[in-house]
């Protein structure tokens, strides 16, 4: 082989190689933009080895959540000490992008996916404002009155958020499905719940209604300063059992069908 022919060999693949390559990218580019709905729920095989109890795939989406925002949140206090907007920036790009592929690509096993991510979405924006905004201010603040507006400020946005949040999602029930009944007493497994502000757990309420073991039922929830809610009674049964394949204790069309009234 000549040395023509090895050039044209290199040309041809590196020509390839470079087709292919944008046929991935645009792919790729085309799924962060617009990510395609999961059929299959994601493994979590982390996580599951490192939280003892059984989660459903719902609150370990939510678990996860949690965690990837957490770590955002202290990843920017780091860039934030060393001062580099455009790091900052950069990091809240990747995150948000992150983030909004995570929540839609697996928005069918979210018990409702709309709460999630205008929660999720909001606070790290604020987040992400909040901490730019501290390094633009401490570029030019004269002396600390400065800084104690720009936090009153934040502070302000926050409650808005909150507002626009509770006035939009929040609600005083949720649901369990009934585990054990003692009298009046029942202890019902609830599900992670962001809109009634409800941790997953077993909880002994109140029950005025003929219910049984595998019942679902919705339960009022009592809300607490600054805590979780606390599930207190139940107020309506829905004689339905929950096959082993569920992966929520929610009815989903109905609890969605409330989200859109």
């Amino acid at each position: 082989m000549n040395l023509d022919e090895i050039l044209y060999k290199v040309g041809e693949a590196a020509e390839s190689f470079a087709v292919k390559s944008a046929k991935w990218t645009k792919r790729t580019l085309d799924e962060i933009i617009k990510p395609t709905p999961s059929k299959t729920p994601p493994k979590f095989r982390l996580l599951k080895k490192l939280i003892k109890r059984e989660l459903t795939v719902h609150e370990l989406l939510s678990l996860s959540i949690q965690l990837s925002f957490i770590a955002y949140l202290l990843s920017s206090l780091l860039l934030v000490l060393f001062g580099n907007e455009l790091y900052l920036a950069l990091l809240f790009v990747v995150y948000f992008l992150y983030l909004r592929y995570t929540i839609l690509k697996n928005r069918e096993f979210f018990i409702e996916v709309e709460p999630y991510r205008f929660f999720y979405y909001g606070l790290t924006v604020i987040a992400f404002l909040s901490f730019l905004g501290y390094l633009v201010i401490r570029r030019f603040a004269k002396n600390v009155y400065y800084f104690y507006g720009y936090l009153i400020a934040i502070f302000g946005v926050v409650l808005v958020f909150r507002y626009l949040y509770k006035s939009k999602f929040t609600r005083d029930w949720t649901y369990g499905v009934v585990e054990e009944v003692k009298g009046e007493l029942v202890k019902v497994d609830v599900h992670d719940d962001i809109r009634a502000n409800v941790k997953p757990g077993k909880y002994w309420v109140e029950s005025a209604e003929e219910v049984e073991v595998g019942d679902i039922v919705k339960v009022l929830v009592e809300e607490r300063v600054f805590r979780s809610s606390l599930p207190k009674r139940v107020l309506e049964v829905h004689k339905v059992k929950p096959s082993s394949s569920n992966t929520t204790t929610e009815p989903k069309a109905e609890s969605e069908s409330s989200n859109n009234k």
